[in-house]
C-alpha cells in the first residue's frame, strides 16, 4: 500500500503561468479560519485515515493467521497422529506463514511504490519537455470536471506558476495517484506478519493444554470461529458496513476452512490406512 514520503519537484515551467493578479479574492479572516481548520481538523483527519488504511494489512494477516493454521491442525487432528505431530505441523505453518505473508506484503508494496514513483517521474519529464501541452491537458481535465473554459485555463496557468504544485495536481487529476509515495512497505510487512503470528495462537493453544482429541479439536474450532466473527465485526465497524453481516461472512469462511481440513485429514487417513 502506498502512503506518504517525500514530494517530487521539477524545474520551473516556462509559460504564461507567471501572469498573476496581486489582488486577493479571499479575505484575511477567511484565510485565517481556513488555516486553523487545516491545522485542527484536516491534518488530524488525514493522519487518522492513514492509520485506518492499515486495516487492510491487519485483516489480511489476522484472517489468514486464523484460517490457515486452523485448517492444518484440524486436518492433522482428524488423522490423529498424536499431540507432538499436530503441534509441530501447526507451529511450522504459523512461522512459515508469518514470514511468507510479511515478505509477500513487503515485495508487493515495494513494487507498487516503484511503479507509482516511475509514473510520477515520467509526468515530471513531460512537464519539462512539453509545458504548454501539459497546461492544456490540465485545463481540459478541469473543463471536464465542470469549470468553464476560461476559468479552467486560468487555473491551469496559475498552478503551473509553481512547478511542485503543478506536478502534484497533474498526478492527482490525470493519473489518479497520490503524489506522496513510498515508506509503507516495511510497515505493511510488519503488520501482516505479526498479526498472522498472533492470530495463529488462537487455533493452536488448545492442543498445548487440552486432552486429545475432541476437547482440543472442538475448542480450537470454536475459539477460532469466535475470533473470526470478532474480526469481521471490527472490519465492518471500521469500514462502516453492517457489522452482523461482516462478522458472519468471515466466520463462514472459517467454518469452510475447518471442514475442508477435517475432511482431508479423514480422507488421507482412510486412503493410507
Amino acid at each position: 500500500m502506498v502512503r506518504a514520503a517525500a514530494a517530487t519537484t521539477v524545474p520551473s515551467v516556462k509559460s504564461e503561468a507567471n501572469q498573476a493578479s496581486n489582488g486577493s479574492m479571499i479575505s484575511d479572516a477567511a484565510r485565517d479560519e481556513a488555516r486553523e481548520h487545516i491545522r485542527d481538523h484536516a491534518l488530524k483527519e488525514a493522519a487518522r485515515i492513514d492509520r485506518l488504511s492499515r486495516v487492510r494489512e491487519f485483516v489480511l494477516g489476522a484472517q489468514d493467521g486464523l484460517l490457515v493454521p486452523l485448517g492444518v491442525v484440524t486436518g492433522m487432528a482428524a488423522a490423529n497422529p498424536g499431540r507432538s505431530a499436530i503441534l509441530v505441523a501447526g507451529i511450522a505453518e504459523a512461522v512459515a506463514g508469518c514470514i511468507a505473508m510479511g515478505g509477500g506484503s513487503y515485495l508487493a508494496s515495494e513494487a507498487e511504490e516503484g511503479l507509482y514513483a516511475a509514473e510520477i517521474a515520467d509526468e515530471g519529464r513531460e512537464i519539462v519537455e512539453q509545458p504548454e501541452r501539459e497546461i492544456a491537458e490540465l485545463a481540459l481535465v478541469l473543463e471536464d470536471e465542470g469549470l468553464p473554459r476560461e476559468a479552467a485555463e486560468r487555473v491551469a496557468h496559475g498552478l503551473a506558476a509553481n512547478p511542485t504544485v503543478f506536478l502534484r495536481t497533474k498526478v492527482q487529476k490525470e493519473l489518479g495517484l497520490s503524489p506522496d509515495v513510498g515508506g509503507a512497505a516495511r510497515g505493511d510487512a510488519l503488520v501482516v506478519g505479526l498479526t498472522y503470528m498472533g492470530a495463529a495462537v488462537v487455533p493452536l493453544w488448545p492442543y498445548f493444554v487440552l486432552p486429545l482429541m475432541a476437547p482440543a479439536l472442538i475448542t480450537s474450532i470454536l475459539c477460532t470461529l469466535v475470533a473470526l466473527f470478532a474480526l469481521g465485526v471490527a472490519k465492518g465497524r471500521i469500514a462502516r458496513q453492517a457489522w452482523q453481516r461482516a462478522g458472519v461472512q468471515v466466520m463462514l469462511i472459517g467454518s469452510a476452512s475447518a471442514a475442508v481440513g477435517f475432511g482431508i485429514g479423514h480422507l488421507v487417513t482412510a486412503v493410507t490406512g
